[in-house]
């Protein structure tokens, strides 16, 4: 996939589900048009589950009914489940599940296709607004072939944002402390950005995975024009 192009435009969840295969290589679910659903999980040793039912999307809240389940996985993955789904960006998703075959976290979705990635959200309360497209334009081009993240410039704080920092969600702690490493590696360059302080969040059902808050004071370096 290539990397994401992430603006403050949404697309709705029924936009970003039908039609949609999501997954990894070990496993998938395909929301096919008008509803039949199907879902595959490949085991080598213990041999695939692959089942087949309907799906609904009312508003943002996903319904899946399974019909049939064929491997040993059944009793894990042949039972009905409900799953949140968020829009935050144009290519950028949040998805709270209640089935291992669609885990709860950050996706980034491309072309009828989305996959499971480590969400990084920016967010400020008074910073300029081209501070924050400054960074959010450096780090989709930081991802450029690595393709690990997903990033978006979340709602305006109602309270103050304080210094820039990085925080990491304990949800699965040791993917997102690891994106919240690789986020501050990525900033380390912008020697006008004051070197963020990396700590776990109080929130403990985060979706999202790594959060840089930036500072009202951040001011990037005046951009040059071609020719310049």
């Amino acid at each position: 996939m290539h990397v994401l192009t992430l603006m403050l435009l949404t697309i709705s969840p029924q936009e970003a589900i039908d039609g949609a295969e999501i997954g990894t290589a070990d496993q998938y679910v395909a929301f096919e048009s008008h509803g039949p659903y199907k879902a595959e999980r490949i085991d080598k040793k213990a041999g695939n589950t692959t089942m087949t039912g309907k799906w609904e999307l009312k508003d943002d809240t996903l319904d899946v009914k399974v019909a049939s389940c064929k491997g040993p996985a059944c009793k894990e993955l042949g039972k009905p489940y409900t799953a949140k789904i968020s829009m935050m960006a144009e290519r950028a998703m949040l998805v709270q599940s209640t089935s291992s075959l669609f885990p709860s976290g950050s996706y980034y979705c491309h072309y009828l296709g989305c996959e499971p990635r480590t969400g990084v959200e920016l967010l400020s309360k008074n910073a300029k607004a081209g501070a924050v497209m400054f960074l959010q334009d450096h780090l989709i081009d930081k991802n450029k072939g690595r393709n690990s993240t997903v990033v978006w410039w979340g709602k305006k704080l109602q309270t103050d944002a304080g210094p820039t920092r990085i925080e990491y969600c304990p949800r699965d702690e040791a993917r997102a402390k690891k994106g919240a490493e690789e986020l501050a590696a990525d900033v380390a360059e912008l020697t006008w950005l004051s070197k963020p302080e990396i700590k776990p969040s109080a929130e403990k059902d985060c979706l999202w995975d790594v959060r840089l808050y930036i500072a009202d004071d951040t001011t990037p370096p005046a951009r040059k024009r071609a020719g310049q």
